[in-house]
């Protein structure tokens, strides 16, 4: 099974990609491994959130930083 047929069976939908916001390189491949960097949970060229996480009025939720955080990892 290929990665795409893969991704798709789970439902997954890749994002396009994402340009840098700030003067860094997004990704550096090195042989087999690519190193990603400042990855941000963009949707649709804007960011949902941003803060500390926590459970106090104001923060992002734990629940909500798991979302992003899955953003960022397919942003990657």
């Amino acid at each position: 099974m290929s990665v795409s047929e893969r991704l798709a069976e789970l439902g997954v939908e890749l994002p396009g990609v994402v340009p840098p916001v700030a003067a860094y390189i997004p990704a550096k491949r090195h042989g087999d491994l690519v190193y990603t960097s400042g990855q941000l949970p963009m949707v649709q060229g804007s960011l949902p959130a941003t803060g500390k996480v926590g459970e106090a009025e104001g923060l992002v939720s734990p629940t909500d930083a798991k979302t992003y955080a899955r953003q960022c990892a397919l942003n990657a």
